[in-house]
């Protein structure tokens, strides 16, 4: 199909336009102008692209782009490299960020949601995906415990928990928000639920957790975000007949963790 036609389809089924977003959504490095391979990665790292390159694919579709709205960063270092990755593989590379952590069937939240057992997971704001965050119950009560060792083993990373934290405290109200997340915490000095599950935090979310009695479990940003694009790849390959490739890096193999017992 041609790639404008993806980008059409992709732009109105994610709602874009409704969000006010630091990322440049849609097309940002124009490539082949037809599409028949697409790839999908969390962020558009030099490692996603030539990975996509290698396996043969027109596009990489991602949710950390390589271009923010006001940037005017030179094109150097880093950012250099993965342009000139795309540009000679000639790979487009297309980019949705807050529209696919909010996208009520396949965004990242509602992805944590259903790997959490959260049942019928609604927006924070009702009816209103620009506010991102989902919450709801828990299918079945759970234990903080369990819930960490199961979401840990479903998105293949570690998972920290904060605050309320006792293996036995048992979880029912959960809030979901994907990436950088703790915002919801941080400025809410009464929480009206047991749990957020988020990717990263801030240093006053560990004390707001901690003084209010709230579980935040912290999946680590690049974990977290995994789910949304992996299911927009898949949706797109099975309504468009495009073969499809997840590429999936842990970060884990580029951090070495140091301290003291």
């Amino acid at each position: 199909m041609r790639t404008a036609e993806l980008l059409a389809y992709i732009d109105a089924y994610l709602e874009v336009p409704r969000f006010k977003d630091p990322s440049l959504n849609g097309l940002q490095v124009e490539g082949f102008l037809e599409c028949t391979h697409i790839a999908t990665a969390a962020t558009a790292s030099l490692e996603a692209i030539d990975e996509a390159a290698d396996r043969g694919a027109d596009t990489l579709i991602v949710h950390h782009g390589i271009l923010w709205r006001g940037q005017t960063t030179p094109i150097v270092g880093t950012f250099k490299n993965r342009l000139n990755a795309l540009l000679e593989a000639n790979l487009n590379l297309i980019a949705y960020h807050l529209p696919l952590d909010a996208h009520a069937e396949l965004g990242n939240n509602r992805c944590i949601c259903d790997l959490a057992g959260v049942d019928d997971p609604q927006f924070i704001v009702p009816g209103d995906p620009t506010s991102l965050a989902m919450q709801g119950r828990l299918k079945k009560s759970i234990n903080v415990h369990d819930l960490a060792e199961h979401l840990s083993a479903c998105v293949d990373a570690p998972v920290q928990v904060l605050g309320n934290c006792g293996d036995d405290v048992v979880l029912n109200n959960v809030v979901v928000c994907s990436g950088s997340g703790s915002f919801l915490i941080d400025n809410d000095p009464q929480p009206t639920y047991d749990a957020l599950i988020t990717g990263d935090v801030n240093e006053q979310t560990y004390h707001m957790a901690q003084e209010s009695g709230t579980a935040v479990f912290v999946l680590g940003h690049h974990a977290s975000e995994q789910g949304g694009v992996r299911r927009l790849g898949l949706h797109l390959a099975e309504k468009f007949g495009l073969e499809h490739n997840h590429l999936h890096f842990s970060v884990e193999r580029g951090c070495k963790i140091y301290g003291s017992k």
